[in-house]
């Protein structure tokens, strides 16, 4: 029995196996290998239309990136050949075609140094010169941008080595941004702010490198053939280069997804701590962040208010450490007392800005208001001399009508107490209306008052 049972294991594991290589099975939609190779080959030189296709495409990235829009910016990178020698160069690497690795890396730094320069032109005769979220964006590349480029980098070379492309290539641009921080990088140099230029170039080179490092993995996954003569010792240093510039290239990144992420915990503990903590009926927190004095952390909190007795604070201050808050000093600021001029005049600033922002707030809401006021008294007036208006070219249409009334109403619906506009129209007649001559009456009403719900009543006015 245990034989059978072990039989019957052996033969579930083997058609599970078999299902999985029939669906991850990479060589079903393969083209040959001479096709992959010339697909990404003919795509690395920057020469005529190439390059100036490039120079047209960093010029829309840098208006895109100018203006803030962030479709610009994606059609900038669906246009962009950057892609070519960086795929040419992990190709090159994968087959170990030295002379493909070095045309690939000429025409990248080509590519790069004409992209950076048509950008730095670009902004230095832009008058608008200010950093917006778009720029931001790109100068603190994270650990997320490695893995976003290595996997489109994956993406896009399994793609090339398919039958079916689709529409893989231009959502491996998208994703990948080699534009966006190649301007950013070029807006740093032209406006003379090195975070700007170092930030958004480091972004660039990561992209370069885990593209063209995802490329040489594809290369191996889909076994193109390598060049002949192959050193066992000048592979082992070939991979060892490769493995110490994409560490390398990663690290940093690595320790600014680190501190982002140290500070979006502090972020969350210290509101944790202060809504919690601070919760007073007659005082209020007016602003809190952590700076450093000293080398040392400090929290400060500005109250506004019925000041809080200090035996009070010390006991708040006690309690940091259970937020995770244990190496940071807390300082209260409230009052006005005069040995304390800074953090008077930071109290006074705060307060003012609230009142400033308060007030316009009021002003918003008060022309809003009155906005809709003279809106509905526009409408109301609109029907009050409605019935002047219309009385000459009624009498010519309908000569049997003697009085007319119009006017706007709301119908008040007792059981869900809602609203419901409607118009209303009081005829008097020398005589009877026909019932087709009350529809078409009523249908002349509705279109000469532009309503599409009128109430129309009409009585005869005894002689």
């Amino acid at each position: 029995m245990p034989n059978q049972d072990y039989s019957k294991l052996e033969n579930i594991i083997r058609k599970v196996r078999i299902t999985i290589k029939h669906y991850l099975d990479l060589n079903r939609d393969k083209i040959n290998n001479q096709q992959t190779y010339d697909a990404i080959a003919s795509g690395i030189e920057f020469k005529g239309t190439n390059l100036w296709v490039l120079i047209f495409a960093i010029f829309v990235a840098s208006l895109g990136l100018n203006m803030n829009s962030t479709p610009v910016i994606i059609g900038a990178m669906l246009i962009s050949p950057l892609m070519g020698p960086i795929m040419g160069i992990g190709l090159g690497l994968g087959v170990k075609d030295l002379n493909l690795i070095t045309r690939s890396f000429k025409n990248l730094v080509v590519a790069t140094l004409f992209g950076m320069l048509t950008s730095c032109l670009y902004f230095l005769i832009s008058p608008i010169d200010e950093a917006r979220s778009e720029l931001l964006a790109r100068t603190t590349p994270t650990i997320y941008d490695v893995l976003i480029a290595f996997f489109g980098g994956m993406a896009g070379i399994i793609a090339t080595g398919s039958k079916d492309k689709g529409n893989v290539i231009p959502g491996v641009a998208i994703a990948t941004a080699l534009m966006p921080p190649l301007c950013t990088s070029g807006y740093g140099l032209a406006t003379g702010q090195w975070n700007f230029f170092f930030g958004a170039f480091y972004l660039y080179l990561i992209n370069c490198v885990y593209i063209g490092f995802a490329t040489w993995l594809g290369v191996l996954i889909l076994k193109l053939p390598k060049e002949p003569a192959e050193d066992l010792k000048k592979r082992k240093r070939l991979v060892q280069a490769i493995s110490f510039l994409v560490l390398i290239t990663a690290l940093p990144s690595i320790y600014i997804t680190y501190k982002i992420i140290k500070d979006n915990i502090q972020t969350t503990q210290v509101n944790n701590f202060v809504n919690q903590q601070f919760e007073f009926q007659s005082t209020q927190v007016l602003s809190r962040q952590i700076v450093i004095k000293d080398k040392n952390k400090v929290l400060e909190v500005t109250l506004i208010g019925k000041p809080v007795p200090q035996d009070s604070i010390n006991l708040i201050a006690s309690k940091m450490s259970f937020y995770g808050l244990k190496d940071v000093q807390l300082k209260v600021m409230q009052g006005y007392s005069p040995d304390e001029a800074s953090d008077q005049k930071a109290i006074n600033s705060t307060i003012m800005q609230d009142l400033l922002k308060y007030n316009q707030d009021v002003v918003d809401r008060q022309r809003s208001e009155i906005f809709n006021l003279e809106k509905s008294l526009k409408s109301y007036q609109r029907f009050d001399s409605l019935g002047v208006k219309i009385a000459p070219e009624i009498k010519v249409i309908f000569p049997q009508v003697t009085d007319l009334a119009v006017a706007k109403t709301y119908f008040n619906e007792v059981d869900s107490l809602s609203l419901s506009p409607v118009t209303i129209a009081i005829i008097y007649t020398k005589e009877e209306f026909s019932e087709k001559e009350q529809n078409t009456l009523k249908e002349w009403l509705s279109a000469r008052i532009e309503t599409k719900k009128l109430h129309l009543f009409i009585e005869k006015q005894n002689p």
